[in-house]
């Protein structure tokens, strides 16, 4: 018989029992964020989850109050210098050159699943239907009669209605961007720098003609269709005025869908980064198809070279600089062994 007295024993936490919440009286040691927790509570409802569901624009850099082109988002404000090897955030070292990070931030997904799946078919549908549909009407071959579009008057008016359908798609995507309070600046749009965009864009241009050189030699077994972009038929004047729109329109507005606008959307989804790169950039090079297999295998491979490249920095200036001047100079070549 003891002499102590009787004293409470604390009960022992059964480890077989539902866990408690990390924190909480009685919580095992492996209890942690990963830990399957119950709750003896209903669900909330689906409208209460996307209530509690937090703000991308909660997140850093991207309050409303700002400035990012059209909406909120990172700006010289959130900037700070940064250097190779040295971790960001930490004070700039002495005498060290300013440099940008190496990759613009990923803004947060700004919607569920689902409406972004839905928002990103709506904008491949309405940017590649158009190319689609031709390359139906040159299997069918019911596209040989050209006569009409060689006058002015019609040339015009189609050049038009082309430029409508290829910006079509970029005006959603900005009314999407506004929606969604992203803004420019969520695509790799944030606000251009003359010096650092406009070199890298001609370093890009440069790249682009290098590597269609080798391509087009590669792939030149797999055939290739001469494409009259601009026909003699038409005035000189007339002809340089449409290769300058096509050249811009083309850098813009396919670099928007494709690079800044697809891959932003498919990188937000958590997609693997092969399907990334891959996917959008396939699809652009189907398009190409019409000048043959071995030009639209070419073209593929130049749009990974730009698909890597914005996966990598997330700015999509240069790529569109050096987009465009490729298709200016391209045409530019092809009128001026025209017009001799």
């Amino acid at each position: 018989m003891s002499d102590r007295p009787d004293q409470p024993v604390s009960p022992q936490p059964d480890p077989w029992s539902r866990p408690s919440r990390p924190g909480e009286p009685g919580a095992p040691s492996w209890a942690g964020p990963w830990s399957e927790q119950r709750s003896d509570q209903p669900d909330p409802p689906d409208h209460q989850k996307e209530a509690d569901r937090p703000d991308f624009r909660d997140e850093p850099g991207w309050g409303a109050n700002e400035r990012n082109g059209w909406g909120a988002g990172l700006d010289q404000g959130q900037r700070q210098d940064w250097y190779p090897g040295q971790p960001q955030g930490a004070p700039p070292s002495p005498g060290g050159p300013p440099a940008r990070p190496e990759r613009q931030p990923l803004p947060p997904p700004p919607a569920a699943p689902r409406v972004l799946w839905l928002e990103l078919g709506l904008v491949l549908v309405l940017a590649f239907a158009p190319g689609a549909l031709s390359l139906l009407v040159l299997a069918l071959g019911t596209g040989a009669d050209t006569t009409g579009s060689e006058q002015l008057v019609p040339a015009i008016v189609s050049g038009l209605f082309s430029a409508f359908l290829s910006w079509s798609p970029v005006l959603l995507i900005g009314y999407l961007l506004v929606r969604s309070g992203e803004g420019r600046r969520g695509i790799g749009l944030g606000r251009f720098d003359g010096r650092a965009d406009g070199l890298v864009g001609l370093g890009l241009w440069i790249a682009s003609f290098v590597l269609v050189l080798i391509l087009a030699w590669i792939f030149s077994p797999f055939g290739q269709r001469e494409v009259d972009f601009l026909p003699n038929e038409l005035p000189l004047w007339f002809r340089w005025i449409d290769a300058l729109v096509i050249a811009v329109t083309a850098g813009v507005t396919e670099e928007v869908v494709v690079r800044g606008y697809a891959q932003t959307r498919l990188e937000q989804l958590r997609v693997p980064t092969a399907v990334v790169l891959v996917l959008p950039t396939a699809l652009w090079g189907v398009l190409h198809l019409y000048e043959g297999a071995g030009a639209a295998l070419t073209i593929f491979c130049l749009g990974m070279l730009y698909a890597w490249y914005f996966y990598k920095t997330r700015r999509l200036w240069p790529i569109i600089i050096a987009h465009g001047l490729f298709d200016l100079t391209q045409l530019a070549l092809l009128l001026a062994g025209t017009s001799r």
